[in-house]
């Protein structure tokens, strides 16, 4: 396959690109982000308002899809890139001009400018609320305390997230048991919590009670190239530019 211009990237701001400049992407991987991923602004995508990243990657996704845009249908186990191709399982492309956005499965003979994020991970743990309901539940920054948001999805999902090193990971002091005990000490008076009284006509109401249903590991080591004239690198502040750009240029995306 030969083409002018191709993406590749699997995050939210590679599809962002791919849906407004109409250009193909290799798509590494067709797994949403998680949940606890948001914009900082609501955008608009179609008939689709959000802050959630997963929402709007899903969105873009199918967008993209539509206009035939997406290279790949499945997962990659790797993408190589050299001088003007790319090559994975199945695909092959050369290219006049090539868009990286950070995926560990990108193999490239660009420079390295620097390694982001060593040994840090970022881990969600989701849980299901017994008894209780905590669909009006405001999210929660708690402090002194290694978790560093908990939410409400619906009446009794909810999930916490923390960032932890590898040695943390393996600790019991940091485990979903720990994290479970923490938020349902929390939600004890937190308003936005119904609690059901036990028995009808009593006093006494319900103690909310956590099931952990899920914990989700995400490596946060981001390796940042160097671009060149051929291969454009998008790191961090390059990525938050395609959010602010297209939110104030473009009347489909406003943030």
């Amino acid at each position: 396959m030969i083409l002018d211009e191709v993406i590749v990237g699997r995050d939210v701001t590679s599809l962002l690109k791919c849906y407004m400049d109409e250009t193909p992407i290799v798509l590494s991987c067709h797994q949403q982000p998680t949940v606890d991923l948001k914009f900082e602004n609501q955008v608009t995508i179609e008939q689709l308002q959000t802050k959630s990243h997963s929402e709007a990657w899903s969105m873009l996704k199918f967008l993209c899809g539509m206009r035939g845009l997406i290279v790949n249908p499945h997962d990659l186990e790797y993408v190589r890139i050299e001088g003007d191709t790319l090559k994975s399982k199945g695909v092959s492309v050369q290219f006049k001009k090539c868009h990286i956005f950070p995926d560990s499965v990108i193999k490239t003979d660009l420079k390295q400018s620097a390694i982001l994020n060593q040994n840090l991970y970022r881990i969600v743990d989701f849980m299901r609320l017994k008894f209780c309901d905590a669909s009006n539940l405001d999210p929660i920054f708690p402090k002194g305390s290694f978790i560093s948001r908990i939410e409400s999805t619906g009446k009794k999902e909810m999930y916490a997230v923390s960032y932890l090193t590898k040695e943390q990971l393996t600790n019991f002091d940091y485990s979903d048991t720990m994290v479970r005990f923490i938020t349902q000490k929390l939600l004890v008076d937190r308003e936005g919590v119904h609690r059901p009284l036990i028995h009808k006509g009593g006093h006494v109401r319900r103690i909310p009670k956590l099931e952990v249903t899920d914990r989700v590991v995400v490596p946060m080591e981001e390796t940042v190239y160097s671009s060149t004239k051929k291969i454009k690198f998008y790191d961090r502040k390059k990525r938050i530019n395609i959010i602010k750009t297209y939110s104030r240029n473009h009347p489909s995306i406003e943030g």
